[in-house]
């Protein structure tokens, strides 16, 4: 079940931050504002009449107000920075895309309040960055659902068995998906210990060691340039919301 908590409300806009669990499915749903939203760690599926969207962070998505879609989570689930827009500018289309490149929650927060960014994120497509409904060959798709399910599996074994050398096959995928095989395990990673961190009460130094992280410090700094909050602030946030 997704929780949520709102960072900030005005007039014209307000400012939610949301987690949804490990594997949870939404149902066709509508929202009444239009919204601009953050993946920021974790991953989804979503599908609307404009087809299936496949999205893992960090990624942009813009939806206009009454947009009809389903979703559902990865097995990591996701952590979520949506802006609702009540007044202009708001997005006019649907759009999914992945890995924006100098965007994060914290610039989205700084945005909030600023119409010249937010029409700027509004009304255009990112320039370079490939939609998220971008048909990829079974190969690359089974080749990143491994990635993420072998931990123990290198990159340069997964390459052989594709019959690519490990350049190219980290080439390839970097194209289809708009990070590194490296950065896709980084950001599974970041999302299993942010979904710990939100949904029990396991310390800190215990989610870091369990999670593959060095140490604290090291869980620390990851979740902080994820989501701009620190680990301990992330989960106050939840618990006061």
């Amino acid at each position: 079940m997704s929780v949520s908590v709102t960072l900030e409300a005005s007039a014209s806009h307000r400012l939610v931050l949301s987690h949804y669990a490990p594997g949870e499915e939404c149902r066709p749903h509508r929202h009444g504002r239009a919204q601009i939203s953050l993946l920021l760690a974790g991953g989804y599926v979503e599908d609307s009449e404009e087809g299936r969207a496949r999205a893992d962070g960090p990624g942009i998505s813009r939806k206009p107000g009454g947009f009809e879609h389903q979703n559902r989570f990865g097995e990591a689930g996701a952590l979520i920075l949506s802006l609702n827009l009540d007044a202009a500018p708001t997005p006019d289309r649907y759009f999914v895309a992945r890995g924006p490149e100098g965007l994060s929650g914290r610039a989205l927060r700084r945005m909030a309040d600023d119409g010249a960014a937010i029409a700027a994120l509004a009304g255009s497509e990112p320039a370079g960055l490939p939609p998220a409904a971008s048909p990829q060959s079974l190969w690359l798709t089974e080749a990143h659902d491994r990635l993420l399910a072998e931990s123990g599996l290198t990159i340069g074994a997964l390459a052989r068995t594709f019959g690519l050398h490990p350049v190219r096959f980290a080439r390839l995928f970097r194209e289809a998906f708009a990070q590194s095989p490296t950065a896709a395990r980084q950001n599974r990673r970041a999302a299993r210990a942010i979904d710990r961190l939100i949904r029990s009460g396991t310390p800190l130094a215990g989610i870091a060691a369990d999670e593959g992280f060095s140490d604290q410090a090291h869980l620390s700094r990851v979740i902080s340039h994820v989501t701009g909050w620190s680990p301990a602030r992330l989960r106050r946030l939840f618990a006061a919301g």
